[in-house]
């Protein structure tokens, strides 16, 4: 295998909790020399069990796995001095700081990038780096409510607004910055300088919303993908299965296939009758490969309800690669795709606090036995020994 395809490509990592660290994630599995720079206090993310022996949490592992780690208190006299030296040698670099905290430490883009003018500075927040929101506090539940999520999703479902399960504002975010990131070093290659990136996740849950150019426009009407309303059945055995389809259109053809009674179909069922009938057939099935055994045969597809776990321990998910456990008992998601030529995924582990605190200074930094003790003293760093 090769090396990776940004092999050769530095990234200073100063992001926390998930928007930021699995943008540096996925750089890192693309080959990228990523170092997490981590506050005394760590990641908020890095207790949340389970955890190992050493403290760390798979959270933690999923977000952070094949970066380096060094711990700086930016509060500390020099500190803010060593994340600049950092930045100098580096390619990009990651925050998602509140607008204005950077520029505090004297680490804002126009004071970087004047020390290095092909650095990509990426900043991740809620609302962005300009406009009348600027300072508004934005945690990924907050970001929901905010843009559309939350009430779309109540809504369509005609009921009461429910809170998400997944972060997908701080995702949203992580992943289309990856995009930006790359995009910018491309142009990099054209213009020989980087550039500020500004990413807000309002902007990307609105982005990333497939349902947004209805709400856009005003539209109230039937929705051709209505998915939510797709119904769910189990088999006699307990297994609960995805039909996919309208339940209301799609009952006479679901009928047909499952072995059903045409004339029992109403001309124009309600969804409660359609969904009664589909669930009844389905309960005819002892289990879901008796079930599979006739759907596979239709052009109506249907898939068994499985957890992350099932679907990891499925043949498929090893033929992929799909886990990797780089910690004992610490398994994380492997890589975000295959690359014919190029080795992508985790290289390493997750990495204890500070743990390369001293490498990081002695090699990448050049500072001798002594400026790394009194760095140590003052404490500017926290070595993890």
């Amino acid at each position: 295998m090769t090396k990776g395809p940004l092999d050769g490509i530095r990234v200073v990592d100063l992001t926390r909790i998930f928007s930021g660290p699995i943008c540096g994630r996925v750089l890192a599995d693309l080959g990228a020399d990523v170092i997490k720079v981590e506050p005394p206090s760590g990641d908020l993310t890095r207790p949340v069990p389970p955890v190992d022996d050493d403290g760390i949490g798979v959270t933690f592992s999923h977000m952070n796995a094949g970066k380096r780690n060094i711990c700086v208190d930016l509060k500390a006299e020099g500190a803010p001095e060593l994340v600049a030296a950092l930045a100098d040698q580096a390619d990009v670099l990651l925050e998602n700081y509140r607008p204005g905290v950077m520029a505090r430490y004297g680490l804002s883009y126009e004071e970087l990038s004047a020390r290095n003018p092909r650095l990509v500075f990426c900043s991740i927040t809620g609302f962005g780096q300009t406009g009348p929101w600027t300072h508004r506090r934005a945690h990924a539940p907050m970001m929901h409510a905010v843009a559309g999520t939350i009430e779309l999703a109540a809504r369509l479902r005609e009921g009461e607004p429910l809170q998400e399960i997944h972060q997908h504002g701080d995702l949203y975010a992580g992943f289309i910055s990856v995009s930006a990131v790359l995009a910018a070093l491309y142009q990099r290659e054209h213009t020989g300088t980087g550039q500020h990136l500004d990413v807000a996740m309002a902007e990307t849950l609105i982005y990333a919303n497939d349902q947004a150019g209805n709400d856009l426009s005003g539209y109230d009407g039937p929705r051709d993908f209505d998915t939510w309303n797709y119904a769910v059945a189990r088999t006699a055995d307990g297994q609960a299965v995805s039909l996919i389809g309208n339940p209301e259109q799609m009952l006479p053809r679901w009928v047909a296939a499952l072995g059903g009674n045409a004339d029992d179909c109403p001309d124009q069922p309600t969804r409660e009758e359609a969904l009664a009938m589909l669930r009844g057939l389905v309960a005819g099935f002892s289990t879901y490969e008796e079930l599979a055994e006739v759907v596979e045969q239709q052009p109506l597809p249907a898939a068994r309800i499985s957890s992350v776990a099932e679907l990891a321990a499925s043949d498929w998910a090893a033929d992929r690669g799909l886990i990797a456990e780089i910690r004992p008992g610490i398994p994380v998601p492997a890589k975000p795709f295959a690359m014919g030529d190029a080795t992508v995924g985790v290289t390493h582990r997750s990495a204890r606090l500070g743990e390369d605190t001293r490498s990081i200074l002695a090699d990448d930094l050049g500072l001798d036995d002594d400026e790394i003790a009194h760095l140590i003293v003052r404490g500017a760093v926290h070595p993890a020994d």
